[in-house]
This record gives C-alpha cells, sequence and structure tokens, in this order.
C-alpha cells in the first residue's frame, strides 16, 4: 500500500505535540536545575521516556494508521524524524524563551562549565586554548543545535525501534484507522 503523505504528516504531527510536551516538561528541569542542582538528574531520568514514547508511537502508526502488520523500514524513518522535527519546534520556543528573557546569561553560564570541566580533565592545552577562542553561541544558533541533535537522536532511535514496533501490535484498543 502506497504511503498517504498526509496522514503521515498529520499523525506526526500529532503525535510530536505530545513528545514536545513531554519535552517542554523535561525542559523546566532544565531551567529548575540552576538553582536546585539534583533537579538536572531528574531531567536526565525522564530521558528514557523519549524512546518509549516513540516506539508507542510508531506502533500506533503502524497499526492504526498505515492499517498493516509491518511498516516499511524507511516509512518509519520518515515518520520518526517527522515527529522529532515537530516537538523539537515546540521545545525551541520554550528554549528561546527562556535563555533571551527568562535567563540571559544561561549560555555564557554554561559555556564556563564546560570550558570548567574541559580543562579539569587531562586533555591537550592545546585544544582548552582553542575552546577558550570560541564564542558562546548565540540564542538562536544554540536553538538550531538543539533542533539539529533532536532530529539526529530522532533518525538513531528510529533506526533500532522501527524493527522491534513491527513486532508488536495493540490489540486492545477501540480506534478507528485514519485518526
Amino acid at each position: 500500500m502506497p504511503e498517504n503523505k498526509s496522514q503521515l504528516v498529520n499523525y506526526a504531527m500529532n503525535s510530536g505535540l505530545i513528545v514536545g510536551v513531554f519535552w517542554v516538561i523535561k525542559y523546566f528541569f532544565v531551567i529548575a536545575a540552576t538553582g536546585y542542582p539534583f533537579l538536572g538528574y531528574i531531567n536526565t531520568l525522564l530521558s528514557i521516556g523519549t524512546p518509549l514514547l516513540l516506539f508507542f508511537f510508531l506502533v500506533r502508526y503502524k497499526n492504526f494508521v498505515v492499517g498493516e502488520e509491518k511498516i516499511g523500514f524507511w516509512h518509519g524513518i520518515q515518520f520518526s524524524v517527522m515527529l522529532f522535527f515537530f516537538a523539537s519546534l515546540l521545545e525551541a520556543i520554550v528554549v528561546i524563551v527562556h535563555i533571551i528573557w527568562l535567563d540571559p546569561v544561561y549560555l555564557s553560564r554554561t559555556f564556563e562549565q564546560t570550558l570548567a570541566l574541559v580543562e579539569s580533565m587531562s586533555v591537550d592545552q592545546n585544544m582548552i586554548s582553542k575552546l577558550k577562542q570560541q564564542p558562546v553561541p548565540t540564542p538562536f544558533s544554540y536553538t538550531f543545535g538543539m533542533i539539529m541533535g533532536n532530529l539526529l537522536i530522532g533518525f538513531f532511535l528510529s533506526l533500532f525501534l522501527v524493527p522491534l514496533a513491527n513486532r508488536f501490535t495493540f490489540k486492545n484498543d477501540n480506534r478507528q484507522s485514519g485518526e
């Protein structure tokens, strides 16, 4: 059965909205960790939710939108990357608001902490001096890098999760295909 691009985009958008809200909740722990460092560990712990949500939405997409026992490998990857793209857009809005208006020194403080961490390791001094010469990222370059990183993570996760999703079926869901 040929893939229906409008259904693919529609379901990726709707699923991306849910994953994006999850990422925004995770990001609130990043913001709160500046005052209470232990909350950063909760953010890290919540990271396991991303592959679980992707797996859930891949299986639901396969069962209720595509309506087949198996989804094509590249079709599943395309869905996953689009889902991560739409989720990243929602997260990017919150990140921009945070680093421009709520905490304008966040990027410079994070950059300084990264330099301190690198200096504490046994790293070549030439590399450290080159890192010190790098400018602090702008809010937009930081956010763009975050979006690109999310897309890359979505791609690599889908390499493992698409074949796994083809083995599972949700049977206790009464929803109709095409939702």
